[in-house]
């Protein structure tokens, strides 16, 4: 967090970039945070006392010794297990079935809501946020106190739920079939809500619970070496039957195709058949349809035969 000092007057303003902005005597909240505001007894050491809210972009006078502001968060809050540096929580591990027992890594994102209402959230604070220094940091950014609240509230009971669920399933089960993934995630709709009360002393601070899981991994990575191989096998060998079936499907495409020629060529010659038939009915006989064919070509079938006379007179 960077801040800087300005002398107006004689009156130093302390001006803070991020969630919580100190103007004079004001006191500014920034976007997305709603903030707790507790008495500040200036000089008088006595318990605080938790006064009310301050709503997200708005401000509200505070003179020295007035009080002091913790923000929470009030847009969507997410609580990230996965394998990134950026994530709350690595990925939840967890260990198949005792029938085909091994390690694989469950990736996880949960998105959720804390309550808006100004005096269960002072509740909170109370109850909670005091316990674990739970609270956001003055820019608004997440602190390693809220990190851990949300550790104990959400990321525990989530880690219980996988870790039992992948009990009764077998490692190929956990890593590729959709239905174990979308059974983990029902689980955790149906847990986490239920979880979150229960370590809250019964309370609903968190509410609109969102779950996505992602495709688990084996840790082993030979483990995934030997799955990556079988599926490369599989594909091959399914390609080689489609082939199969298509080179085959070709074969007896041509051979139906021949077939059909065939007959083609068979029905034309019986049809050109049945057209001499005809023809040659329109003539009383065989040798006056030739005689015929033969005039039409220009020939004379009707000429004499000469005998060559062989010698004498």
């Amino acid at each position: 967090m960077k801040g800087r000092i300005i002398a107006i007057g004689g009156v130093a303003a302390v001006i803070i970039v991020g969630g919580i902005a100190l103007s004079g005597c004001s006191t500014q909240v920034g976007a997305g945070t709603t903030a707790v505001k507790v008495d500040d007894y200036f000089m008088i050491p006595t318990d605080p006392k938790v006064e009310g809210c301050i709503s997200p972009e708005t401000s509200e006078f505070n003179p020295p010794g007035g009080f002091k502001v913790y923000l929470y968060p009030s847009r969507q809050i997410s609580w990230d297990a996965l394998d990134r540096p950026d994530a709350e929580a690595p990925a939840t591990l967890v260990v198949s079935n005792a029938s085909a027992p091994a390690e694989l890594k469950v990736p996880v994102s949960v998105t959720f809501d804390l309550t808006n209402d100004c005096d269960k959230l002072k509740e909170f604070h109370r109850e909670f946020g005091t316990k674990y220094s739970g609270w956001l940091n003055s820019d608004g950014t997440v602190s390693v106190g809220w990190k851990n609240l949300l550790s104990y509230v959400v990321g525990q009971p989530l880690e219980n739920t996988l870790v039992s669920v992948a009990q009764k399933y077998t490692w190929r089960q956990i890593w590729n079939d959709e239905a174990v993934r979308v059974e983990f995630q029902n689980a955790l709709r149906e847990t986490l809500p239920q979880a979150t009360r229960a370590r809250t002393n019964g309370q609903e601070y968190f509410s609109n619970f969102a779950v996505t899981v992602m495709k688990p991994d084996p840790v082993d990575p030979g483990l995934k070496e030997a799955i990556v191989a079988e599926q490369q096998a599989i594909a091959q060998a399914n390609a080689a039957r489609a082939k199969g079936v298509a080179d085959a499907e070709a074969a007896k495409a041509k051979a139906d195709a021949d077939v059909i020629t065939a007959k083609a060529q068979t029905e034309l010659a019986r049809q050109q058949a049945l057209q001499k038939q005809a023809e040659i009915a329109g003539f009383p006989s065989v040798e006056d349809f030739l005689k015929a064919k033969a005039i039409d070509a220009g020939q004379n079938p009707y000429q004499p035969t000469y005998v060559v006379p062989q010698g004498g007179r």
